[in-house]
């Protein structure tokens, strides 16, 4: 029915760090099936870009140690914000488990890098359209360490493969409120073409 999908596109959210519950804890058979979800995504000529490298237990406090080291190489003085840096080390009491999601360039090059992006970028959605289902909660967390060398390094990435974010992952503390979301109507956003 057309009504459901529209509901669940509309009802998908962002919960952050601060609107996980401390202590979240997921089964790693519901990440299976979020990864199996993100795995029907399209794909032109399969290539099927995406691969995941997912951190859980002790892995999340590595994984969040490495992203603040890697913060204050890459930030300058100037840009550096000290409680960004601290809360690094705090996030993962509250988070189970992160996806690192990656464009792994197809090694025959059949279609533009670009295509590789988009077929991730819509294994990501589908990652996001599961949340509901599985009683779960998070985000793509993106930005400049996501994108660094250092990054890159630290997943064993090759030269031409992307990071293309982190989903971050527990449980919603239903306490935590945030405001509605808001959407620019479609119709600013449509040209139609007749002839």
């Amino acid at each position: 029915m057309p009504e459901t999908i529209e509901n669940w596109i509309k009802n998908r959210k962002s919960t952050f760090v601060e609107g996980l519950k401390e202590g979240s804890k997921i089964d790693d058979a519901v990440i299976e099936k979020l990864l199996e979800n993100a795995s029907w995504a399209p794909s032109h000529g399969l290539v099927q870009a995406w691969n995941f490298k997912v951190f859980a237990g002790n892995g999340v406090k590595r994984f969040f140690k490495v992203q603040q080291q890697i913060y204050k190489e890459i930030t300058p003085a100037d840009k550096f914000v000290g409680f960004k840096y601290e809360a690094y080390s705090e996030k993962h009491k509250r988070v189970s488990h992160i996806i690192a999601i990656i464009a792994k360039r197809d090694p025959y090059k059949r279609f533009p890098a670009q295509e590789d992006l988009v077929s991730v970028a819509c294994a990501v959605q589908n990652i996001y359209l599961s949340l509901q289902a599985y009683g779960i909660a998070g985000y793509l967390s993106t930005g400049g360490v996501c994108y660094s060398q250092q990054m890159k390094h630290f997943l064993n990435l090759e030269a031409e493969d992307a990071p293309i974010g982190f989903f971050i992952l527990g449980e919603a503390d239903e306490s935590f409120q945030r405001p509605p979301r808001m959407r620019i109507p479609v119709g600013q956003k449509t040209e139609w073409i007749k002839e």
